[in-house]
């Protein structure tokens, strides 16, 4: 029995490769599912641990209005508007789930990058820190709601989106910007943060060609040089990826087994040949990224740079005090996306990127790690030229911390259609597949076997 179940997950695993839309179909046919359902509730009772917010922002906000001049001395009091390109880490999705289609809900209002709800003392974000400094800053994301819903405002960002997507929403965000109400499109200093690059890894186990560093790197391109040529007046942040192949960590019973199967089966359940190709692949992106930036290709006028922030590059999962355990409160109960937890870590860690010099910013977030701030000598944030002779990268903070300071087209671009055949085969299979993931998965574990290891002799048929 054992056997004929784990060919059924195999069969399964194999003719349903991970993407949002199967993923979104999947969570949509189980929300009447009173057994799931009751399950999920237990499960997300780990998960509901609030952020530890910041009583008083502790960078002061107090500064003489100069009025940058040039995009390589602008403070963040010069920022008039605020914007989100990227998958669905940007979008929200899950942050504050409490049942199982809570999962496909945006909340928007709490993205790391681009969320406005309330303030920086209610909840952390790039965009609520920018308002300490101008509480009339535009463009941010509020409440709940997609990509095309009145509250998503500058916040282009759709859940299940590749690179491949990011020239679409360059598009879509220029249009956007030039019709946003109280945004003054040629004179406004702009913020836009990029981050893409997790669901391209989550199918790169499956189609590496599709996938290489080369096409992303070449999507990401297609974007930037949209806004460079579209848009004044503008600093962009591109974030590294952060790293897919060590999230199985994050496998934590038969909810997260089962979601991770939908949403990255390549990151959630790799053979150890897959995973090191993975580690590679994320190497690859990040150095891509940072190629690209470096080239000097968005360097040419004065109003306009794109800026690597690199803090992903070697964050790792938090783990429990003592333990080897992770540390679940950082995390939606999808087991992947990030918690409001995990947001106000993102957007506390992007903040301090970028008031570090290039060639100095720190390569990893930690838990608990100081706010930075901008100092007295150098009030603006960093490019590549107010940066100095930062030759050498450090994974240190380089910014006067807080205790030192003197006071998206919409493209739903899931990249192939789902039938009604496969996805009504997997739901009816779904507690078997629950189960079997479970038990292969502990005894793989003892054998020293991965998850999802070939056999020869399997013939594998496509459902």
């Amino acid at each position: 029995m054992d056997i004929k179940i784990a060919i059924l997950v195999v069969l399964c695993l194999h003719c349903t490769v991970a993407d949002y839309k199967r993923y979104r179909d999947f969570i949509l046919s189980q929300a009447n599912n009173v057994t799931l359902n009751r399950l999920f509730a237990e499960h997300a009772q780990k998960y509901r641990t609030s952020a530890n917010q910041v009583p008083n922002f502790p960078c002061s906000t107090y500064t003489l209005k100069r009025g940058a001049v040039t995009v390589h001395n602008l403070a963040p009091e010069d920022i008039s508007v605020v914007a989100g390109v990227g998958d669905s880490i940007t979008a929200g999705t899950g942050i504050q789930a409490k049942t199982i289609i809570g999962l496909l809900t945006e909340y928007r209002g709490l993205s790391w990058s681009i969320g406005g709800d309330e303030n920086v003392e209610d909840y952390v974000t790039l965009a609520n820190i920018i308002k300490k400094y101008n509480p009339d800053v535009k463009g941010f994301s509020l409440g709940k709601g997609d990509v095309n819903s009145d509250n998503a405002h500058l916040n282009v960002a759709n859940p299940g989106d590749q690179a491949r997507d990011m020239p679409a929403q360059a598009n879509l965000l220029v249009e956007r910007m030039k019709t946003e109400p109280g945004v003054d499109f040629e004179n406004d200093w702009k913020l836009i943060t990029l981050f893409i690059g997790g669901n391209d890894l989550c199918d790169y186990c499956d189609d590496k060609e599709t996938f290489s560093t080369a096409n992303f790197i070449a999507y990401v391109t297609e974007a930037l040089d949209i806004l460079h040529k579209n848009i004044p007046r503008a600093f962009v942040n591109v974030v590294e990826t952060l790293n897919i192949a060590d999230i199985s960590v994050l496998n934590e019973g038969l909810i997260c087994d089962t979601i991770h199967f939908f949403l990255c089966r390549c990151g959630t359940f790799p053979s150890e040949t897959e995973r090191e190709e993975m580690r590679a692949a994320v190497r690859s992106y990040q150095q891509g990224v940072r190629d690209l930036v470096s080239s000097g290709r968005y360097d040419t006028r004065d109003d306009f740079t794109v800026v690597a922030q690199p803090f992903f590059e070697d964050t790792e999962i938090p783990r429990m005090p003592d333990t080897s355990e992770a540390d679940l409160s950082y995390f939606a109960p999808d087991c992947f996306h990030l918690s409001e937890k995990g947001h106000k870590a993102a957007a506390e860690a992007l903040w301090n990127n970028m008031v570090e010099p290039v060639g100095q910013k720190r390569l990893k977030w930690t838990p608990e790690e100081p706010v930075e701030c901008p100092s007295q000598d150098h009030p603006y944030f960093y490019t590549s030229k107010n940066s100095g002779d930062s030759s050498k990268r450090s994974k240190s903070g380089f910014g006067s911390s807080a205790s030192d300071s003197t006071e998206s087209g919409n493209t739903d671009t899931s990249s192939s259609q789902t039938t009604g055949l496969v996805i009504g085969a997997c739901v009816a299979v779904v507690g078997i597949v629950c189960a079997a993931i479970f038990v292969v998965r502990r005894k793989n574990k003892n054998r020293g076997q991965p998850l999802l290891q070939k056999n020869d002799h399997v013939t594998y048929t496509n459902l």
